[in-house]
């Protein structure tokens, strides 16, 4: 496995988006180098690595026994939208059993509108949504990096001392050996025989079982006989509502013939009256206004027509007595000028009798009777087609009219009809008792019915009991001598899965020994120091022994001594694994004096693993360590607190 990318948005102290590429870009330059002072970054980086990877499994270096949704919530950047959320991203590769696949997990949560964390978990696998991983994720990622090995790979070098310890070294050495060789699995199931076993013992109580029988078989009857109670009034009840509903109609025909039906819309018939009315009124008023305007003159047609022709021929009488006098000087002007000119007898004589012609029909003219003296501009707008406009509005409102009228005359006739209140009185009240006495039939057969399902549902409950309690009496000897070979079998079977993972810890122990030996020496570089190491496959013990075969407590080491030894516990199960993971530590000669620094930088940090992730502050990997790792380092990063934009920057380059 190789960690490509891991991408941070408003995550911890980290603001915004930052991408921080991980990839060694060769297997000579294993070392990812990201250095900062304490409280810039540095653990978060580690946290969010794992909390992409494992979610509410994940081991956090702050999170303790916090609630998994109170963390995510804690770790969404203070300055940042909580709406939005934060979220992480991780792609690496994994070489599987046939080939390289490219996994990138997009971890998410934000803060919804009621306040509840909602996360999202998606899944690519060379670049496209893997629907199926993304639901089972938390069991594909133990395929390659199991949760109850992760500490081997991740750790704290603040913490590493601890686990030199010797509980601490027997717990984390049982913890190596039981996730390395599946024994977890074994130890499971002994815990789940042995709450087989507790359950089967106390699982059979002849007497207790009859005693149940009886008073089921008791619940059961008394179910029955309280369903045929209830059935027989259901039914009587019924049979009152059929009679209640035949007389309700029986009334009804009556009210009708009465006239109740007209009664009852009263009401609403004088409403409509009134509204009707209003309407006619409207309608009245539109036929006024248009009587008031031209329409008179729509029935005079003829007188209209000769009236006009009468007033354009006196207007053109009295332009011709006005302009008389002039014309005819104007003629013998005209007719003077042609002679001078000497043009044509027959052109001269063509226009004196034009000349002439008009002046008998201006003669004509001038004889017309002018009695009306009316202006003929006045006829402009009495053309046609504005009578023909008057004519169809008119025709509207006249149709409207009509119809009003029409139902206006319709409600007045039934409100005549509508009989007198007394006379119906004695119908109505009749009515209003039946129909209270069938919503009380409907309800009391609602009431049986609810109350039939309960007794139904509780008595086929009580039912399928009492057939498993028989069964259970049918087996009860049966299943006494079976119970009784259970547990016999169940604890050989205990005893045989203790023997054999003591016979797997014994086969296989030997090899971790070797490795840790070999990892200490190559820490410590000590040829006269520790000759080598056994764990006792029965407490997990760790003991030393020196090259003259005296035994050596872990507490008489120095402390830098004893943090080399946990180093060389985490590095051996590590070895034991067979699994090409990545080693990531954060601050990793945390305590350390100078000597078994060098130890770490010349021994360890070289060959801990294919990708190294060094997390360190300048005071441990200073300048000094720095140019003794530089061949080995693929990539560096400098991670740094900024005020002006109140984020983690990581920007390329270490500390020198």
């Amino acid at each position: 496995m190789i960690i490509e990318e891991i991408v941070l948005n408003n995550f911890g102290i980290y603001k915004g988006h930052h991408v921080i590429k991980l990839a060694p870009p060769s297997s000579q330059k294993a070392i990812i180098l990201l250095g900062g002072l304490n409280g810039s970054g540095k653990t978060t980086l580690l946290d969010a690595l794992q909390l992409t990877l494992y979610g509410k499994f994940a081991k956090h270096a702050n999170r303790g026994s916090m609630n998994y949704l109170v963390y995510l919530r804690q770790m969404i950047n203070y300055h940042a939208d909580p709406k939005k959320g934060a979220a992480l991203e991780l792609q690496f590769k994994y070489f599987g059993e046939e080939n390289e696949e490219t996994i990138r997990i997009h971890r998410s949560w934000r803060v919804s509108g009621k306040g509840i964390i909602k996360e999202t978990v998606e899944v690519e696998r060379d670049g496209v949504l893997d629907a199926v991983i993304t639901e089972r994720w938390y069991e594909y990622v133990e395929e390659f990096i199991p949760t109850r090995i992760s500490s081997l790979f991740f750790f704290d070098g603040e913490k590493i001392e601890a686990l030199a310890d010797k509980h601490q070294a027997t717990a984390l050495i049982k913890t190596g050996i039981h996730a390395l060789l599946g024994l977890d699995l074994v130890d499971r199931l002994v815990t789940d025989l042995l709450t087989v076993e507790r359950k089967r013992k106390t699982q059979f109580q002849s007497q207790k079982n009859r005693d149940h029988i009886a008073t089921l078989e008791a619940e059961v009857e008394q179910f029955s006989k309280q369903t045929k109670e209830i059935t027989q009034q259901k039914v009587e009840r019924k049979r009152h509502l059929a009679q209640s509903k035949k007389a309700h109609n029986q009334l009804l025909e009556e009210y009708r013939r009465e006239g109740g039906e007209l009664f009852d819309e009263r009401t609403q018939i004088e409403a409509q009256l009134k509204v009707a009315q209003k309407k006619l009124s409207h309608v009245e008023g539109q036929l006024r206004e248009i009587a008031m305007g031209d329409a008179p003159l729509l029935i005079i047609p003829d007188l209209l027509r000769e009236t006009k022709e009468q007033v354009f021929r006196e207007s053109e009488a009295r332009r011709n007595r006005d302009t008389q006098e002039e014309l005819e000087k104007h003629n013998a002007l005209l007719l003077a000028l042609l002679k001078e000119h000497a043009v044509k007898q027959t052109t001269l004589a063509a226009v004196k009798t034009f000349i002439e012609e008009d002046k008998e029909k201006r003669k004509k003219s001038l004889k017309t009777k002018c009695y009306l003296n009316i202006d003929p501009m006045i006829f402009l707008r009495l053309q046609e087609s504005a009578f023909d406009q008057i004519q169809i509005s008119a025709n509207i409102f006249i149709a409207q009219a009509e119809e009003i009228t029409e139902e206006i005359n319709s409600c007045e006739r039934k409100l005549v009809s509508i009989p007198d209140p007394e006379s119906l009185e004695g119908i109505t009240q009749r009515l209003q008792d039946i129909q209270k006495e069938i919503k009380k039939d409907n309800l009391q057969i609602e009431v049986f019915e609810q109350e039939l399902k309960r007794i139904q549902f509780e008595r086929s409950r009580k039912k399928t009991e009492l057939t498993q309690y028989y069964e259970m009496q049918s087996q009860e000897k049966f299943g006494v001598e079976v119970t009784h070979n259970l547990l016999k079998h169940a604890e050989r079977v205990r005893g045989t899965l203790e023997k054999f993972g003591l016979s797997v810890i014994k086969k296989h122990i030997h090899q971790l020994e070797l490795l840790i030996s070999d990892s200490l020496y190559q820490l410590i570089r000590k040829e006269h120091f520790i000759k080598s190491i056994e764990i006792d496959p029965n407490e997990y013990t760790l003991t030393l022994y020196t090259p003259d075969h005296e035994q050596l407590s872990p507490d008489s080491l120095s402390a830098g001594e004893r943090q080399l030894l946990a180093i060389s516990i985490l590095w051996g199960l590590s070895r034991a694994s067979g699994r090409p993971l990545p080693a990531i530590i954060d601050t990793p000669l945390s305590r350390l004096d100078s000597k078994h620094r060098n130890n770490l930088v010349d021994n360890y940090f070289h060959q801990a693993s294919h990708q190294v992730i060094l997390l360190s502050t300048d005071e441990e990997i200073n300048e000094k360590y720095y140019s003794r790792l530089k061949s080995a380092i693929g990539r560096e990063y400098h991670i740094t607190y900024s005020k002006a934009e109140k984020s983690a920057v990581i920007n390329k380059g270490y500390f020198f």
